[in-house]
């Protein structure tokens, strides 16, 4: 997605508005902040990890301009920190959407001038596609006026971690870029892992800071992550931005020698690749994109892995060790080949384990109204699996780009489109994902999860299942697409998560019958 190949300006994000303030940059390294002026401060750089406010139903959220920025933000209780939402399977998650962002907007989308229309996508949930659920096509609020969602979420929810974000066709790549976004934990994961309700819990939100070269808040942005100065993949020019943890840049998370501790990780980033590992460790995952890995293996909950990668919207779950006494380590991102028509995406420190930090003392034993649910399992045989690879794909998804757009299956994406394909709800369907460019591109689908089981025609050995699957270029993956729940009816979208590419054209529509 090369911002010099005609695809679009890249739109000005809250730091680049700092990083240009006219004046002389005076850095201060008083407790991590550089201060760029006595109105404007740029993230914190290696300051102690912050934790966002959390927030049960109901709950009021307002979209809004920041003051002094003018970037899109969301408010709550009076704070532009977007609050972790917690729910339990079973539960109605009710929430009224403000939308308090001003008529006229500063900022640029993909078609022109930003109009400062704003939704939520609850992304990963297996909820309605209709009004007032997860509804992305029709519920859209326009500067003043609002929305009111209510979200049945299911009792055989998968308990783990999701997240909500903007969803406005052709603004969506923006408002992701401006932080229009936050964590959704469904509780109950410990039923699936018993030992982590002794663990203490980090919430990990990876969002963007914009990079300017030749500037020398730049230069420091980029030394504070370590950016190689070799170049990282196929893709030409220098890094475009750089990821903050719960808006701080490379910040210190308190761990003591031996600890464990239960890591939640979600890629906020509209187009950053996170692959993520931590020095010396392996990490033992518990969960993929929100669904515990003993949901479909009871046998299996957990996995010893040496690094994961994250898609855009992807998430992980996972227990980390602190450290051994007197060494260092560092959570990642290892350099991701994006292709040659990608963006650059270098390796670069994300945050630092600090044997060190003072250490807090709350862990999981916080009580959920899952605690007293059912476990539920939902097995998928190898011999059902076996039965559904000998049936050729029932829909294929192309992902093709050129230099006026991108698409899927040759169509570029507009509101007015009929669905692409529909479904019958009861069923596990074969589809097949294909990747015809130089780029890679993640594919999701609202609504479901999915088994990957194949690539370019082979079987994966250890499939897993997700809902944000990344392609090489040139790659094709075979999917077992989960269309088993009667609950979901109605027009749906699936589409590329870089999320340009979105606002761009590649997206299409689904009926759920």
């Amino acid at each position: 997605m090369r911002f010099d190949r005609g695809k679009g300006t890249m739109k000005t994000h809250w730091l680049s508005r700092l990083l240009r303030t006219a004046g002389l940059l005076a850095f201060v390294s008083t407790l991590g902040v550089e201060v760029l002026s006595a109105q404007t401060t740029m993230p914190p750089i290696g300051t102690p990890l912050s934790e966002p406010p959390e927030a049960r139903t109901p709950l009021v959220l307002r979209a809004v301009n920041d003051p002094t920025s003018g970037r899109g933000a969301f408010s709550f209780e009076g704070r532009e920190v977007p609050p972790v939402i917690r729910v339990s399977p079973g539960q109605k998650l009710r929430i009224t959407y403000l939308n308090r962002m001003q008529v006229s907007s500063g900022e640029v989308c993909v078609d022109g001038p930003c109009r400062n229309m704003t939704n939520l996508h609850f992304h990963g949930l297996h909820v309605s596609p209709e009004s007032p659920q997860d509804d992305v096509l029709s519920m859209m609020a326009m500067p003043g006026e609002s929305l009111h969602y209510t979200v049945d979420i299911p009792l055989d929810q998968p308990s783990g971690l999701y997240w909500y974000h903007t969803h406005p066709h052709g603004e969506s790549y923006q408002q992701d870029l401006d932080g229009m976004s936050g964590a959704i934990v469904v509780e109950g994961i410990e039923r699936y892992v018993p030992r982590l309700r002794g663990l203490k819990e980090q919430i990990l939100i990876l969002r963007d800071a914009e990079l300017h070269q030749g500037d020398e808040a730049t230069k420091r942005l980029e030394a504070s992550v370590d950016i190689p100065r070799t170049i990282c993949g196929e893709a030409p020019g220098a890094p475009g931005r750089i990821f903050t943890v719960n808006g701080t840049v490379r910040p210190r998370i308190a761990i003591a020698p031996g600890e464990k501790q239960f890591w939640r990780i979600v890629n906020a980033s509209p187009d950053l690749y996170a692959d993520l590992m931590i020095d010396s460790e392996d990490m033992t995952l518990v969960a993929l994109d929100g669904m515990p890995l003993g949901y479909h293996n009871p046998d299996h909950p957990t996995e010893s892995v040496r690094h994961v990668l994250l898609a855009p919207a992807g998430r992980l779950e996972a227990i980390v060790t602190g450290p051994a006494f007197g060494a260092k380590a560092s959570l990642r991102s290892l350099c991701v080949n994006t292709g040659p028509d990608g963006d650059p995406n270098p390796a670069m420190v994300i945050a630092d384990l600090d044997p060190a930090g003072r250490q807090d003392t709350s862990t999981r034993s916080k009580q959920s109204v899952a605690d007293s649910q059912k476990t539920i399992y939902r097995p998928l045989s190898s011999h059902a699996i076996q039965e559904l690879e000998k049936h050729d794909a029932a829909f294929v998804v192309n992902f093709t780009e050129d230099k006026k757009g991108f698409y899927i299956n040759d169509k570029k994406y507009t509101p007015s489109d009929d669905p692409m394909v529909t479904v019958k709800t009861g069923n596990y369907v074969r589809w097949r994902v294909v990747n015809r460019t130089h780029e890679i591109h993640p594919f999701h689908i609202h609504q479901v999860h999915f088994l990957v089981y194949g690539k370019n025609g082979s079987l994966i050995r250890d499939p897993k299942w997700m809902d944000t699957v990344n392609l090489d270029p040139g790659q094709s993956l075979d999917l077992l697409m989960d269309f088993t729940d009667p609950i979901i009816r109605g027009i749906s979208v699936f589409h590329c998560h870089l999320l340009k590419h979105e606002d761009k054209g590649m997206m299409a529509k689904i009926r759920f019958e």
